[in-house]
This record gives C-alpha cells, sequence and structure tokens, in this order.
C-alpha cells in the first residue's frame, strides 16, 4: 500500500476501502485521487502540511510563483466552501479541483493541481487564486458543477485522450488574435461557457462584458463569439499544459498563459462594428488560466474557466523544455571605446529614442543582449518596446534623470512614460560592454487607476497603501541630479545596512540624515526616513509594518559622481501579522521596490520609490541567475 494509502486509511476507511481494491503497483484510482483533494484541502484549511504525504522536494506553485510549501496561502486560508469541481485523471496520476476558500475572511476562487509521484506521494501542488469575492459568491450560490459535467461516458461513446486534447487545444488556437474568418465547428451548437462562475455566452441580460462597454458579445453563443473577431486582443496564447484529462467524464483541465501585448487598439463586434479597447489593455499583459473542458462527442459543450494577473512574459514553473532563447542577434554599430560619462548618457538617449520608434535596429547591439521587463526576459522589442508613446526627456523635462557609473560601464534612466493613455514610471539599467549594449532591463510601474470597467488595475490584486493612480508627479527633486565634487564612492555596506533596516523596520544603524526625506507613489508624509523606517506613520516607506523578508535586492547603477543609487528590492507581506488586517493587507503579496536613494556624506538623503504589486513570492530572472547585489 502506498504512503498516502497509508496516512489516509485511518481517517477515511469507507472511501479508501473501495479505492483501495482498484489499487495496483502504487497507482491511484478515481476514488483515491479525489480523497486526496479532500485531504489536501483540509490540510490547507487546517494550515498544517505535515498531514500531506508531500515527496521530497515537492514542487508547490502559488499563481505561477514557486515558494517553499506551508507559506503563502498555507497560513491564512479558511475552510473551502461547498461547491468543488473535480477532475481526476489516474492515467497520469493527477487531480485537479476549482472551488472557493477564504482568505483571512475574504472569500475567493481557489484552482489546484496535485501530481502523485511513484511512491504514491505528491510530488507537484500547482494553484491558482483568483481573489474575486463576487465570483466566489457566484459558485457558492451554485453549490455544485453542471449535471452534465459529473456523468460517467459510456466508453462506447468516448473519444480518445488525445483527441479530448486536440479539440480542447483548438480552443486556444481560435482565440489567439482571434480570426472571424477562422473555422469554429470544433463547438458545440449549445456550447456555454463560465468565466469566475459567471456564464459569459447566451446571456440576454444586456450586461457589457468583461472590461469592455460591449453588450451584444455575452448575448451570443461560443461559435459565434469566435466569429466576431472580438477576442484578437489575445496576441498570444502559450505554455499550453493539459496535465488532467478525465476520461471518465470526457473532460480536460487546461492551464494556460494569456498574452496580451498591448498593440491592438479596436474591439470587434457582431456586423463588422467595432469600438476602441479598454485603457485596461494600453499596456501589455499576461493573465494565467486554469480552464476546464467538457467535450460532447468531439465538440467543446462546457467551459468554466478562472483566471489571474501575473506580470507579463511569466512563463511556467512547470514547462518541460526550457523557454525560448529570447537573446537579440545584435547590430553591426559601437559605442566609443572606452564609454565615459558623456558616452554612457548618449547610450540612454539612444535607447530612448529607439523604444519610442519601436525599432531597436539603430542600437549597438551586442550578439546575445538581453532585455527584461519587470524581471521577466522579453525579446527585444516586445512589451514596452510596442506600447511607449512618450519618455520624459533628461535636462528638457520635469520629472526624467540619467545617472551613469563609467567603472562598470552601467548607465540608469528613471522617468515618467505614457503608453496610450496610461501614464508609467520606467527605471532603466543599460550594461555596456566593448562598445556594445549588453542588457537592457526595465521597471515599469503603472498608474493603477480604478476607473469605469475595471480602469488600469492590475487583474485581481488587492489595493496598495500608497496608489497612485496617474496624478502629477511634479518634478523629481534636483538633488538627484547634483554633482558631488570629490566624493570618494558609494560602500555596499550603506545599502545593505538600508536594506537591513527596510527588512527588521528599525532605522537602527541605517545612516540617515536628520531631514532624510522619502516619497512613494508620489505620496509623501512629513515624517522622516527614519522615523518611517521604524514603522511610525499610516503607510511607512509607502508600505506596512507587517512587511518581513527583504530580498533580491539589487543596485542597478551606482553614481559615484552624483552619490545617488538606483536600487531595486523585492519586500514580502505575508498577511500573518495580528488581527484585525487592514483591507489592504489580507492576502500574501510581494512588492517590487524601484528607488532612487541619495547619498550626501556617507548618508541617505532623500529616496523617490514606486512600489509595484506582485504575487507573493516573485523573483526576478536576474536574480535567479545569482545576477543579484544581496549585501
Amino acid at each position: 500500500m502506498n504512503t498516502y494509502l497509508r496516512m489516509a486509511f485511518a481517517a477515511a476507511w469507507s472511501v479508501l476501502a473501495l479505492g483501495s481494491m482498484q489499487v495496483q503497483d502504487g497507482d491511484c484510482d478515481r476514488p483515491c485521487l479525489e480523497n486526496l483533494m479532500s485531504e489536501y484541502l483540509t490540510a490547507l484549511a487546517a494550515h498544517d502540511r505535515s498531514r500531506l504525504p508531500t515527496a521530497p522536494g515537492v514542487k508547490y506553485v502559488e499563481n505561477g510563483q514557486m515558494v517553499r510549501i506551508g507559506t503563502g496561502e498555507w497560513p491564512i486560508a479558511g475552510s473551502p466552501g461547498k461547491y468543488r469541481h473535480v477532475f481526476a485523471d489516474p492515467e497520469s496520476q493527477q487531480v485537479a479541483a476549482i472551488t472557493t476558500i477564504g482568505e483571512n475572511g475574504v472569500d475567493s476562487i481557489y484552482a489546484v493541481r496535485l501530481k502523485v509521484g511513484e511512491d504514491g506521494e505528491i510530488s507537484e501542488i500547482e494553484t491558482q487564486i483568483t481573489r474575486d469575492p463576487d465570483g466566489a459568491a457566484r459558485y457558492e450560490k451554485m453549490g455544485q458543477p453542471e449535471a452534465v459535467w459529473l456523468e460517467a461516458v459510456p466508453p462506447a461513446q468516448r473519444i480518445s485522450r488525445a483527441m479530448l486534447i486536440a479539440q480542447s487545444n483548438k480552443y486556444y488556437s481560435g482565440m489567439q488574435r482571434n480570426d472571424p474568418k477562422g473555422n469554429y465547428s470544433f463547438f458545440d451548437k449549445d456550447c456555454n461557457r463560465l468565466e469566475d462562475a459567471l456564464q459569459t455566452t447566451n446571456v440576454k441580460s444586456g450586461d457589457a462584458y468583461g472590461h469592455s462597454n460591449d453588450t451584444v458579445f455575452a448575448s451570443l453563443g461560443c461559435e459565434a463569439q469566435f466569429q466576431t473577431g472580438f477576442l484578437s486582443f489575445v496576441t498570444k496564447i502559450r505554455d499550453r499544459r493539459f496535465p488532467v484529462v478525465d476520461e471518465e467524464r470526457q473532460a480536460v483541465l487546461a492551464i494556460t498563459t494569456l498574452d496580451h501585448n498591448g498593440t491592438v487598439r479596436r474591439l470587434y463586434s457582431v456586423n463588422g462594428t467595432s469600438s476602441p479597447i479598454p485603457a485596461y489593455f494600453d499596456v501589455p499583459r499576461t493573465l494565467e488560466a486554469m480552464e476546464a473542458f467538457r467535450l460532447h462527442g468531439d465538440k467543446l459543450f462546457r467551459i468554466e474557466m478562472a483566471l489571474t494577473e501575473v506580470p507579463y512574459g511569466m512563463g511556467s514553473p512547470f514547462l518541460a523544455s526550457p523557454a525560448a532563447d529570447l537573446r537579440g542577434a545584435g547590430t553591426n554599430l559601437t559605442t566609443a571605446m572606452p564609454c565615459d560619462r558623456a558616452c554612457l548618457d548618449g547610450v540612454v538617449d539612444q535607447v530612448l529614442q529607439a523604444m519610442l520608434a519601436h525599432d531597436a535596429s539603430s542600437l549597438p547591439l551586442a550578439k546575445g543582449v538581453r532585455y527584461s521587463e519587470n524581471g521577466q526576459f522579453l525579446g527585444l522589442g516586445d512589451g514596452l518596446w510596442e506600447t511607449l508613446g512618450q519618455m520624459a526627456r533628461p535636462g528638457v523635462d520635469n520629472y526624467a534623470a540619467r545617472f551613469a557609473d563609467p567603472p562598470s560601464g552601467t548607465a540608469a534612466y528613471w522617468g515618467l512614460s505614457n503608453e496610450h493613455s496610461t501614464p508609467g514610471v520606467v527605471a532603466l539599467r543599460i550594461k555596456v560592454d566593448s562598445g556594445k549594449i549588453t542588457e537592457i532591463e526595465a521597471i515599469a510601474v503603472r498608474a493603477e487607476s480604478p476607473s469605469a470597467r475595471g480602469g488600469t488595475m492590475t487583474l485581481m490584486r488587492p489595493s496598495l497603501p500608497v496608489e497612485w493612480e496617474g496624478n502629477s508627479l511634479g518634478r523629481l527633486d534636483p538633488v538627484f541630479q547634483q554633482n558631488k565634487t570629490g566624493f570618494a564612492g558609494i560602500p555596499s555596506t550603506l545599502m545593505t545596512a538600508y536594506f537591513d533596516g527596510l527588512e527588521r523596520h528599525s532605522s537602527a544603524g541605517v545612516p540617515f540624515t536628520s531631514t532624510c526625506a522619502r516619497r512613494d507613489n508620489a505620496g509623501q508624509g512629513n515624517l522622516t526616513c527614519a522615523a518611517q523606517m521604524n514603522g511610525n506613520g499610516v503607510s511607512p516607506n509607502g508600505l506596512y509594518n507587517l512587511t518581513t523578508t527583504v530580498r533580491d535586492r539589487r543596485i542597478l547603477v551606482a553614481d559615484a559622481n552624483r552619490g545617488v543609487v538606483l536600487a531595486v528590492a523585492m519586500v514580502d507581506n505575508p498577511a500573518t501579522g495580528p488581527a484585525p488586517l487592514p483591507a489592504t493587507e489580507l492576502v500574501p503579496s510581494t512588492y517590487m521596490i524601484p528607488q532612487l536613494i541619495k547619498i550626501n556624506n556617507g548618508s541617505i538623503s532623500r529616496i523617490e520609490g514606486m512600489v509595484k504589486w506582485m504575487p507573493f513570492g516573485y523573483t526576478s530572472s536576474w536574480a535567479e541567475e545569482n545576477n543579484s547585489w544581496t549585501g
């Protein structure tokens, strides 16, 4: 008897007595897999991972982030709701469920996949938390899946496992760039779709669909919707996986990544009409989806989707093969050698001009040049390269500055941006070596505006203590551009002390001037840097008193001539503080914080920071490569 059966036998004898009779050579059949899912949800609600038969080195993922099992959702999850839709795949030894769960008292949609290893222990746990209380409430009102999902299909009426996957995949191929002239006969004429428990097909309520103002789309059937071309704003669907194939019930649980690169500017509807794209799609976005398909013959009959937003371009930790090589081919152009401060300033201007022109070919690029955006490696030309319309100019516009570190061949930029109608702040790090640009790293913090139809808010994320909705940032403090004659350099111990202080919530040992001021997401209170680091104020450091680890600490550029450091770090909020927690602190989160730090005579005198919400446990790809400065 395998490890799972030994552990679960005493707790669920009546269920496992049936399941164990069907288990041979360590295999887990449907009753066994379904009971394993129940045991998992029970252990999660009890905050006790020791109840689970997990393999050594079990891979645990929440919203695309690999985190240590027992962290993230585990300390805060409540009991699962009554809605539970389970998919079992004895052949692959995997089971999945769509259910609801509470997070510090607020309900969310919770999708989870478990994989049983050869020894009967859980080797993979993949979860997706969709923080949509309205969607969770709809599921709880439903109570259980539609009966057709739970019916066993007679063997003679089933299609093969391979065909189930192939037909489900046609859905994604049809949605990607959604050609209105495509062949969508793979839909059953009575097909219906749920998105976060909301029916979005054949609905005659007149409600608008998603972020749009279109009131016709949701009234159409599945095939008719695809025939409009409305979904063409989904520019790529990648990392398509079909891990759970429930052959008995002719259902498939798929996990995919939907990219929206921000270049599609019109939404198409019936009769060839169109309307402007909602502001939400001004900027590149990626959505992670767990989606189930129930087939009737070889047609898609029912679809049930839950999704959440993740950083643009993020890949799956479960990909069997390495991601595509995104390194650039390079150009024949070069910079001056060596590249001094004036040269590096010129490189910054060249990169800004190239990004605005949406064309990198004019740059002196090394073969293998790499580009990242918010910690994700992208192809040079993707992301901001396709959506930028304006960038503030150093020396001309109020909120823009260049920085340089000639000894390391590193240049940097900090300034306002605009993508279609969405403002942002962009920080750039540009690495030059032997007359060629070898690395470009961008961090983009966009305005999060809760205007009509969801505005530009990141989907399903909690509010921040200090939100930047695109209001004016005014003038960047001139001290960041003032030279420090005879400045000896910036010791790494100073930055270590600063980040350690952020983590400890203590300014002890951190060299602040007595008048040091900081601004985060355009918000500046009347407390000093030291007072905020000590946890004083409503939102110290633009965050909370309950944040914990400050990790992935990286100095992007240290401009000794100006006494300025451009740095970035990840700050974790596990949401485990003493109750009552404010609404902004109820779910585990990570904050990506780029910041300019001004140093005078060895002490920090001014800080300008932006705060970007990320899924809990998020790590930059640069840090994953051990290129990080950790102090």
